[in-house]
């Protein structure tokens, strides 16, 4: 696969071929099209002429999770955030805009003219986030939007250096979010071979292995978890796995430690040097992004995620001033749609936290001059919208306990859950830790050193460390069975919006 030529731009042409890009997308697109950035532009008497440099992009407000989130009382919110482009319901467009509109009425005719239209900006595809505090939000897709998704999908595979000749096994699960469907269509495009298994609940593990084994699968898609345990069972089958050479992992973040054992077990099956590549990404985005296969396979440092100038703006800002930081400072994630047409976006604050932030410089592996997130990347956002913000009276980050305990050597698998006492929402919390020890270790000594892992850095002690085999505890997680593993549960009782003005529990935290 040829590079692309962004890859090839420095860093001045394509910064200034994105700005030029973006200033006539919000002009041309965005601001006449987009009921809510039209009424968020009005109420903040912002003009597009207001804004004549990327650097400029401040002084749009920023945009939440929970601006478009649909709500009981509100439940098509998302919709306006579909580009639409109807001349008649926005009087103040540019005449050249409307000038434009009525000449391809003109050209093509009424039926033309709405073909013209459908083709490039009604939804024909939707997947959707997770929905905690409000709805699931829906992000949709047109068929232009699908045929970026194919070629950001392209770019990825150009990324692991895959061939059209290399057989995929599609093992995200089944569901209408991004994992799933940006591999489809990245297969697709890339014109190569491949099953899309739906994952455990779908195919199952066994038959995922078969198809690895007797399709001469050589690359595998997976969450980091599934794939660790898939991986796990060709070991103790003894399956050959020999000719996989890519795994490329999305969904969550991958650990270093888990990403050892994952490497381990590769050697074991007889795939000693295939590629573990991490992939970041989330909905509101509409693709994800990867690091190149020379950053996977080095022993140094990652290069980190390689972004798309062409398709977004990503910003990093420091998430309590919500100013823009410098190149290779720490920060939040901000992201703007750039040159779509479905759900649209501007200046979205992910919640999401990147160390190191962003970098211009080209990547010291595949010598790409795109622009690079850091691999060390914190999913607030997942546990922002739940609110999960105390245990024991201490404020907690949830995330922190993915890379202590699915990192930790000794570790098989775990699961965490959180209950209140006797059941009753005014008691204690409680946080029970379910593990499964690898085999030979004394448990005892493996509780202690747990609880004083999290205790030193998560400040949170278990009530109670439960030891269990591992079938037993795989059903728990429900990775055979689950589009999403049960990896943090809250079972807390709801307390009644009259009592408590809020409702903390009674749900799941799952991972993405």
């Amino acid at each position: 696969m040829s590079k692309t030529l962004w890859d090839r731009m420095p860093y001045r042409l394509y910064r200034l071929a994105q700005e030029q890009r973006f200033l006539r997308y919000l002009r041309e697109q965005v601001y006449p099209f987009s009921p809510f950035y039209r009424r968020l532009f009005k109420h903040q008497r912002l003009k597009p002429r207001h804004i004549s440099r990327l650097e400029e992009i401040d002084c749009i407000p920023f945009t939440t999770k929970a601006d478009i989130a649909p709500l009981p009382d509100n439940p098509e919110l998302p919709l306006s955030l579909l580009l639409q482009p109807d001349p008649e319901k926005f009087k103040g467009i540019s005449p050249a805009i409307r000038m434009k509109h009525a000449w391809l009425r003109a050209t093509r005719g009424r039926k033309g003219y709405t073909q013209l239209l459908q083709e490039e900006y009604l939804p024909v595809h939707t997947h959707f986030t997770i929905g905690r505090t409000a709805l699931p939000t829906p992000i949709f897709y047109t068929r232009h939007d699908l045929a970026r998704v194919r070629e950001a999908g392209r770019r990825l595979f150009e990324l692991a250096e895959l061939k059209r000749e290399d057989v995929l096994i599609n093992a995200f699960p089944f569901a209408p979010h991004l994992a799933f469907w940006m591999t489809y269509f990245a297969a697709e495009a890339a014109g190569m071979p491949a099953l899309h298994t739906g994952g455990g609940r779908i195919l199952g593990t066994e038959r995922i292995l078969d198809a690895l084994e007797k399709l001469r699968g050589n690359v595998l898609t997976a969450t980091p978890s599934y794939a660790y345990h898939l991986l796990r069972r060709a070991a103790e089958e003894g399956r050959d796995l020999s000719r996989l050479h890519t795994v490329m992992l999305g969904g969550d973040a991958l650990p270093e430690g888990l990403k050892d054992k994952i490497q381990y077990l590769l050697k074991r099956v007889g795939a000693e040097g295939a590629a573990v590549m991490a992939t970041y990404g989330f909905t509101e985005g509409r693709v994800a992004w990867s690091e190149c296969r020379p950053s996977a396979l080095s022993k140094e440092k990652s290069s980190g995620y390689h972004l798309f100038p062409d398709m977004e703006v990503v910003e990093i800002i420091d998430p309590e001033t919500g100013d823009r930081v410098d190149e290779g400072e720490s920060g939040e994630v901000v992201y703007s749609s750039l040159d779509w047409r479905g759900s649209v976006l501007l200046r979205f604050r992910t919640g999401d936290l990147v160390r190191e932030g962003i970098s211009y410089e080209p990547c010291p592996y595949c010598g790409r001059s795109l622009p690079r997130l850091g691999i060390t990347i914190t999913r607030a956002s997942e546990y922002k919208e739940f609110q999960l913000t105390k245990l024991k009276g201490t404020l907690v980050d949830l995330n922190a306990f993915y890379p202590l305990l699915s990192g930790h050597k000794d570790v098989l698998e775990w699961q965490l859950e959180i209950r209140k006492r006797n059941d009753d929402p005014y008691d204690l919390d409680e946080i029970i830790l379910y593990v499964t020890p690898v085999e030979g270790i004394m448990k005892k000594h493996l509780e202690k050193e747990l609880v004083d892992l999290l205790q030193k850095e998560v400040e949170i002690t278990p009530s109670k460390v439960v030891f269990m085999g591992l079938n037993r505890l795989l059903d728990r997680l429900g990775l055979e069975r689950a589009g999403r593993e049960r990896r943090i549960v809250d079972l807390r009782p709801q307390i009644s919006q009259k009592e408590e003005g809020s409702a903390p529990g009674g749900t799941e935290v799952e991972e993405t």
